[in-house]
């Protein structure tokens, strides 16, 4: 009888929402999410309630607590809907708070502000009157009680209904997050984001997209809105993201990771004995003076010369231990170099091989090679040396995976220095990743000191590849598909 008793209280519980899995979410997921679209004193927006709703709907099925203003008309219903935004993270620790503005941003003499829908602006004392100061919204980012807050501002909008317009300048000065925070506008300071033509605006239509994709944590979302939004706006929109951020990683949506593939040992004979990784029966780490080999035997320029082209063994593969810097096939023809966006760009619309230094700067060629879009990779004429292959993604998955945990290998494949913000790895494999940074499609560097991107030579889709990534703020290393027309780093693997 007690036993049943004690089943039916349980049956109780998870009907009420007691014992729910979503309740403690909910609890420490605050935000608040703000569409102004319909102005009295300019034409409307055309997205900005949609955006406000779906980013809402979007965060509450993510678990968080939702307060929603639409089309606010007063500086004071933004600023009260602030206020309590604050006093509901103020009394949380370790919680994660967002803060979703769309509608029209403006700055004046490097103050910005938001403005409510019935703002009438004809002095600029009007802006101080009428509109919300963004220091208001930076000042209740900084957190004391280890929270993470993120700001999204969708707000970088040209500015059509002031009679002082000129007093304003384009887009909105550059802040700094507060402690405890990350800052994302649609597009960089000084420059208008785009309305958008479909459903939803061009930022938070990315933004929307990747909160969605399992597995990607807060940098990765972001890093991958900024790449689409450049590319769709052919290089017009980049959004901004400042992050000052502490404590450990935030996943929108967190699924458990499927398990390692299952790579097969390579037969024991007596010829590859000493390249054979250890027995995993014996040990649980393997030992990373066995699974890692430095040469020097060998000699191979693959364009550094012949003084400076190491190669390194890691498990029973051979690669290079330096970025390809080479700039002919291996029949001799010339790979194109381009220089130019116009240049980049038309290689990648052509689907034809092309290669440039970051920056165009032949000085970086020295430290982190050549960046190749992927038609280089793949051309029939071999980017690869004689006795060399670009690897393919399972041998990637092969070397990375005889390293360590997840969380880990990331330290043990980046360099010793130029990574940013502390970022440098042990480099214990002897694989070398440096900072080198990528080159958009549409022919804008980007993230040197901060990543590395590697092609490998299978294609994801049509328009895409696999390809390896390393950032400067985890110890991970990342598979991902991107455009063909990038501009990535190249390693090869011996035959």
């Amino acid at each position: 009888m007690k036993n049943k008793w004690s089943i039916f209280l349980l049956l109780i519980l998870l009907t009420t929402g007691v014992l729910s899995a979503q309740q403690p979410n909910a609890g420490n997921r605050i935000a608040l999410v703000i569409g102004v679209q319909n102005y009295t004193g300019a034409p409307p927006l055309r997205h900005s309630l949609r955006d406000a709703n779906d980013m809402s709907a979007t965060l509450k099925a993510k678990g968080f607590k939702v307060e929603t203003l639409l089309d606010p008309k007063t500086k004071k219903e933004i600023k009260d809907a602030i206020t309590r935004y604050y006093n509901t993270m103020r009394d949380k620790s370790g919680a994660v708070g967002i803060i979703y503005y769309a509608g029209h941003g403006t700055q004046l003499e490097g103050e910005n502000y938001l403005i409510p829908a019935s703002a009438s602006l004809q002095l600029p004392g009007d802006l101080d009157d009428q509109c919300v100061k963004m220091n208001l919204v930076m000042s209740v980012l900084n957190s004391s009680n280890n929270n993470l807050n993120i700001f999204l501002l969708d707000a970088c909008r040209t500015n059509n209904f002031t009679s002082f317009s000129r007093d304003i300048n384009k887009g909105l000065a550059s802040i700094e997050a507060p402690k405890g925070s990350i800052v994302v506008f649609a597009t960089q300071p000084g420059t208008v984001a785009s309305d958008g033509t479909g459903k939803n605006g061009l930022f938070t239509a990315k933004l929307l997209k990747y909160i969605n994709e399992p597995n990607l944590n807060i940098g990765e979302v972001f890093r991958k809105v900024k790449h689409d939004v450049n590319e769709e706006s052919e290089g017009k929109q980049l959004p901004s993201v400042v992050d000052n951020s502490i404590g450990g990683e935030f996943y929108f949506t967190k699924q458990q990771s499927e398990p390692a593939p299952v790579i097969a040992a390579p037969a024991v004979t007596e010829a590859n004995k000493k390249e054979t990784l250890p027995d995993p029966k014996k040990s649980s780490e393997p030992k990373k003076e066995n699974l890692v080999q430095k040469n020097s035997d060998t000699p191979l320029d693959y364009g550094y010369g012949l003084a400076d082209a190491g190669t390194v063994t890691i498990g029973s593969q051979r690669w290079i231990s330096k970025n390809l810097n080479v700039s002919t096939f291996a029949n001799g023809d010339e790979i194109p170099e381009a220089k130019t966006p116009d240049e980049w760009r038309s290689a990648s619309d052509k689907h034809q091989p092309a290669w440039c230094y970051y920056n165009n700067d032949p000085a970086n060629g020295a430290t982190f090679g050549k960046l190749y879009n992927w038609y280089a990779v793949h051309d029939p004429r071999g980017l690869a040396p004689a006795g060399w292959h670009i690897p393919t993604d399972e041998e990637w998955t092969k070397m990375t995976s005889g390293l360590g945990a997840d969380g880990v290998v990331g330290n043990t494949l980046k360099s010793t220095s130029g990574w940013s913000n502390k970022g440098d790895g042990s480099n214990s494999s002897g694989f070398t990743g440096t900072p080198s940074g990528f080159r958009y499609t549409v022919g804008k560097f980007a993230d040197i000191g901060k990543s590395g991107y590697w092609w490998t030579s299978i294609e994801s889709n049509a328009g895409s590849a696999w390809c390896r990534n390393l950032f400067n703020y985890n110890d991970r290393i990342y598979r991902g598909a991107d455009y063909k027309g990038c501009g990535f780093s190249v390693r090869c693997i011996k035959d």
